[in-house]
């Protein structure tokens, strides 16, 4: 279902990360390698907040309330994806303590959330001009990011979000340079907000009939289909993300929500035992032809020794490692096993030769693939 229009600013909010280089302010000795991004759906209002990768729900709520709430308040609704920070019990009671609804995207249809993804590109293109200058001190450049996307003429509002959200333009210091376009009448009366409101629906009217001229009806499954998922939903599994097959499968859908075009797909390695896929991610699972493609078809041959109590099989090649809690672990390829059937295992459970394999190929080639193990790659086992 598309977003309601809002009536004015912050009302509808959009919440999302954006993982940067890791960075110490040499004065308070505080790391930062990512940044919290807030928009606001009706004025595109952005706002920038620095954080460390170790922060919690509960910080998390500590930093918005004086960054945000003291400006605006609190909203009616969320928009975030499905990060472990917001599908939190803290997080949940924050917002249920404040009757804030949370409108969460599909873990593997996050298209919900593209208002904020465009300001990530604005970000990303606004450091790549400036870090030549400020070599990659990025938390030093926030206030002038800010700063630009903010007032920036919008074309759909044909407004600037400082103007929208404070019915007046700020003047700044003389080294920001904002173009005169942006500036407006102060005290602006509400017709502007009315005016705005009227051109983001022609807008998204005129969006709709453009994506719709050549979009064909989604196709549909049933319960009991096999299917095949695109690796996107996947951890990455090669060094080489391009060498990666574009889909993985066979996988059984046990479930189908068809007023939203999402299927509930039985996954092994994940927590709950399956995952929610939208359909566009999605592709029905055809039988190689053994005749025309034989190097296609997996051997899927049993345990090496089968005497032992657990079941062990054979490592074609390990693809990465990450240390978990104080363990190493590493990601294997099973030798006669399709890509969907990778693993992570424990240092103890692979083979030596294989890891020195390993070590050896990425000292000589020079690149090492690690995984940030925690709530963004949950170890596949």
């Amino acid at each position: 279902m598309p977003l309601s229009i809002p009536e004015r600013p912050f009302i509808h909010i959009f919440i999302n990360f954006l993982f940067l280089s890791l960075v110490t302010n040499k004065t308070t000795l505080v790391s930062y390698d990512y940044v919290w991004v807030v928009v606001d759906m009706f004025s595109k209002y952005t706002m920038i907040l620095p954080l460390s990768l170790n922060y919690t729900a509960v910080q998390l709520i500590n930093v918005y309330y004086p960054s945000i709430y003291s400006f605006f308040g609190l909203p009616q609704d969320i928009v975030t994806n499905r990060d472990i920070l917001f599908t939190s019990l803290d997080w949940k009671k924050f917002c249920m303590q404040n009757n804030i609804s949370q409108s969460m995207s599909s873990a593997y249809h996050p298209k919900t959330d593209k208002q904020s993804e465009i300001a990530n590109k604005s970000i990303i293109a606004i450091l790549q001009a400036k870090l030549p200058e400020q070599g990659l001190d990025w938390p030093s450049a926030i206030l002038s990011m800010q700063v630009t996307i903010n007032t920036s003429i919008d074309a759909s509002r044909d407004a600037s979000p400082h103007t929208l959200c404070m019915r007046f333009t700020p003047k700044f210091e003389k080294e920001v340079i904002i173009p005169a376009s942006t500036l407006r009448p102060d005290m602006i009366s509400n017709a502007l907000w009315d005016s705005v409101k009227t051109k983001l629906v022609q807008s998204h009217v005129t969006i709709t009939q453009q994506a719709n001229k050549r979009r064909r009806s989604s196709p549909q499954y049933n319960v009991g289909d096999l299917i095949k998922i695109s690796s996107s939903c996947f951890p990455k599994e090669t060094q080489f993300n391009k060498l990666e097959p574009v889909f993985m499968g066979p996988y059984n859908i046990f479930c189908c929500m068809l007023e939203t075009d999402n299927y509930m797909v039985e996954i092994s390695f994940a927590l709950s035992g399956f995952i929610t896929v939208h359909t566009s991610l999605l592709a029905p699972w055809l039988e190689n032809p053994e005749d025309k493609f034989p190097s296609r078809t997996y051997t899927n041959p049993g345990p090496v020794d089968v005497d032992a109590s657990t079941p062990r099989y054979k490592v074609e090649r390990i693809i990465k490692h990450l240390t978990r809690k104080d363990q190493q672990q590493f990601l294997g390829k099973w030798l006669g096993y399709g890509y969907e059937h990778n693993s992570w295992q424990d240092k103890d459970d692979i083979d030596k030769e294989a890891i020195k394999a390993y070590w050896d190929k990425s000292k000589w080639s020079g690149q090492v693939q690690t995984s940030r193990a925690g709530r963004w790659n949950r170890p596949r086992v």
